[in-house]
Parts: C-alpha cells; structure tokens; sequence
C-alpha cells in the first residue's frame, strides 16, 4: 500500500493545506451527488487520483485542474480550491528531485529526462513496464522481488507515472507489449484474481482516458522471435534523442558506443506493423479480463 500522506517530508503547513484541499474536493463531490468513480467517468480521468487528492497526498496541481469542471463549483469555491493547490504547484520541482534521488541510481538519468521528452515510444517486451503498472500489480511485483520497503517503492513509482501522465501532456506515449505479457498476467500463480483484474482494467482505462496514450498488443502468431524492451524518447530540438534498454538494473543507451538508434527505430517499425490495431488491442484486453472473471 502506497505511504500515507503525514510520512512526507514537507512541512506540516503543507500537509494541511493538501489535507484541506482533500477535504473541500470531497465536499464538492458529495455535493454533486457524484462517486469518485462518477466523477472520474464524467471529466475522463483516474480514480485513483481522485481518491489520493482527496487524502491529501502530495500530487501533480493538474490533479485539481482535471477534475474541477466535475465540480460544479462556484467561482469562490473554484479560487479557494486553486489557492490550496498553489502546494502542489509548488512542489513540483522538490518531487522530481526526490524521485531522481529515490531512483535505482542506474536509471537517475532516465528519470531525469522523461519530463522534457515530447515523445516516447516503448516496447516493453515480455513484461509491463512501470509506466503501465496499476498500485496493486505493483506490490505483487515488489513483493515477488523481495523489495525491502515496498510501500516506498510505491510510492517513487507511482509519482513517475503521476508525473508522466499529467504533468507533460504535451508528450505523447506509445507502448507495444507483447500478448504474452497479457497472458502472464491472467495465468501467473503469484498474481492473484484481484490484482491480474485490476491490472487489466487499468490498462483500458489508460487509453480511454488519456488521447496522448496509445498501447498495441504485438501477437503471438505475428512474430517467432521478439526483441528485448528497449525504449526511445524523443525531445525538441536540439536535444538528441536517447534510446536505451535496461538488463538486469543496467542501463544501455545509444550514447557513443552503445545501441544503434536507426536499429531501434527499424526494431520498432517492424513491431509496430506487426501490432494489433487500437481497437483489436482493446478487444484482446477486453477477452482477456472477460476470460479471467469467468475462471474458477
């Protein structure tokens, strides 16, 4: 389970001010007569981050700014509301350092150019990339891995994927996984029904709710052999782009020496032509998960 809000190592006015921010959501909400889950279905975004603003956990200032037209708030309401959010706004640079710092020092620098890419292509091969993970798979992998703080692990990565997916909008995320990562979620015995359901759920409800995501199953039957995940980000000029693949918590990249970038990118278009469309991905996750509620 993700730490509470009073371990954060912000000032207690901080805390208090998020807390009150939590407080006055959940008012408004209740107001509107809306479930969390109404909410998120009405403005097109996540629970799980609805339910995190209204406990008052340290998140992104878009949190607030993508829910508050479910609100119905009045114009005070809607100022006090982006008063108490100013926490959050603040704290954006603090996070970003934290979560480079609290990183595998292998993978500091990844985390430390994600904000500024403006594209991201990934295949993540036989497993689920971070980025992908629903809270419960990622304790059921943690644990799987013997981590020792596995709520702090949590944490870090639910902040990265926080930050990807609401702070950098203007990024657009494409993902190829193979079908055999779908179908080890289903038959894997350490997965239980719970976690494999909501990691499945969680995968829709990406694509559905966020237009800059775009994941695509790659087909047992369309590819003999695959390749190891590797993944490329691309920046505004002049950044260069940067590619790389982890191997066992060692980074590879396309600096001098390393990978071949034009071979990632040939890599990635064979993949993606191979790939199921948007709508046969979803048909795919949609049997997937329809497949594992009917199982004993």
């Amino acid at each position: 389970m993700a730490r509470p809000p009073s371990s954060s190592p912000d000032s207690p006015d901080d805390n208090e001010l998020r807390r009150q921010l939590g407080l006055k959501v959940r008012v408004l909400r209740k107001r509107a007569g809306l479930k969390q889950e109404q909410l998120a279905e009405k403005v097109s975004y996540h629970q799980t981050m609805i339910s995190r603003l209204e406990k008052g956990y340290p998140l992104s200032a878009g949190v607030l700014l993508k829910i508050l037209p479910g609100l119905d708030a009045t114009e005070e309401e809607r100022a006090e509301l982006l008063r108490l959010n100013g926490v959050n706004e603040r704290g954006r640079e603090k996070r970003n350092r934290d979560l480079a710092e609290k990183g595998a020092p292998w993978f500091h620098r990844i985390l430390v150019s994600e904000p500024s890419a403006t594209r991201i292509l990934s295949w993540t091969g036989e497993r689920l990339k971070g980025l992908l993970q629903a809270e419960s798979y990622m304790i059921a992998q943690f644990f799987e891995h013997d981590v020792d703080d596995i709520a702090d692990a949590v944490t870090g990565r639910s902040a990265r994927t926080i930050r990807a997916f609401t702070e950098n909008p203007g990024c657009r995320y494409e993902f190829l996984i193979s079908e055999s990562a779908v179908e080890r979620v289903v038959q894997c015995v350490t997965v239980n029904e719970y976690v494999a359901i909501d990691q499945l759920k969680h995968l829709l409800d990406l694509v559905k709710r966020n237009p800059n995501i775009d994941i695509r199953v790659v087909p047992f039957a369309s590819r003999l052999h695959v390749d190891p995940d590797f993944t490329i980000m691309e920046f505004a000029d002049p950044e260069p782009t940067l590619g790389y693949s982890e191997v066992l918590g060692t980074l590879i990249t396309t600096d001098p020496g390393g990978l071949d970038l034009s071979r990632l990118y040939d890599h990635w278009d064979r993949l993606h032509r191979s790939a199921y469309d948007p709508e046969q991905t979803r048909a795919v996750l949609e049997k997937a998960l329809d497949r594992h509620r009917r199982s004993p």
